[in-house]
């Protein structure tokens, strides 16, 4: 019996233009319709992922930032797992040394240290003011075309930190807390609604999806996925995220397991 469907964002429940195809949406509402909680699992913020979905009239649960925080249908905070100051300082140094522009969320919103990031606000007096009103740091994140810079400091960030340090694509870097992980993240949710993990079918894409893919034993790997989650997961969509892969799984587990 399948009681939760969790699916990862970009690469997987959205085509490649931000968008959510009519089957995709039919799957959430049919499933919502047979008792079965929808949870968006993604990197982005709530300000970044709640807006997408609710364009398409869908309302779900949320864990957000890799794992950084989970909110329920009414946007309610239920969990959060944040990141220890003085290391989120030393990230944040670190990353303007090396030139690179970047996006810090909070708990009182998404910031960054340019105009460019589309759902953060532009900090005009720098970063520092982040930590001078000690807000709370959920999740720094950062792009770069220097995709070897990027894998560069991905490990020295994680050796001076101790931090977890994920990628979405080659281009990309994403540090929470250590236990800021979809996985460990969407397991707590799991048992916040007395669901067993194999009664969960998760759906990823990208390096940030193997902890989820490794937690659940219902998992798959998107058609267009990375190489490492495909040999990971348990299954493989027949289709890609362009091809409502999600979608079209989905119905076709719905019709089977719950009848």
């Amino acid at each position: 019996m399948i009681k939760m469907i969790a699916t990862d964002l970009d690469g997987t429940m959205l085509k490649n233009d931000w968008s959510v195809s009519g089957i995709n949406a039919k799957a959430v509402e049919t499933a919502q319709g047979q008792g079965v909680r929808w949870m968006t699992v993604t990197g982005r913020s709530y300000r970044g992922a709640m807006p997408l979905m609710q364009q398409y009239g869908i309302n779900c649960g949320y864990v957000l930032m890799n794992g950084a925080e989970f909110r329920d249908e009414e946007g309610r905070l239920i969990f959060a797992e944040d990141m220890d100051p003085e290391k989120a300082a030393k990230v944040c140094r670190k990353l303007d040394a090396e030139g690179i522009k970047f996006e810090i969320n909070t708990d009182h919103g998404d910031y960054a240290t340019t105009k460019e990031m589309k759902y953060a606000d532009f900090l005009e007096e720098g970063w520092q003011q982040i930590f001078e009103k000690k807000y709370k740091i959920r999740k720094i994140l950062c792009f770069s075309k220097d995709t070897e810079k990027i894998k560069r400091l991905k490990q020295e960030i994680f050796e001076e930190t101790g931090l977890s340090v994920l990628s979405s694509f080659a281009d990309n870097m994403e540090v929470t807390a250590p236990k800021a992980q979809k996985g460990i993240m969407l397991k707590q949710v799991a048992e916040y609604y007395d669901i067993k993990s194999e009664e969960v079918v998760v759906f990823g894409d990208g390096w940030n999806d193997l902890s989820m893919i490794d937690q659940f034993p219902e998992s798959y790997a998107m058609k267009n996925g990375t190489r490492e989650l495909k040999e990971r997961a348990a299954h493989i969509t027949e289709y890609t995220n362009e091809e409502s892969g999600v979608g079209k799984t989905v119905l076709k587990l719905l019709g089977r397991k719950n009848p």
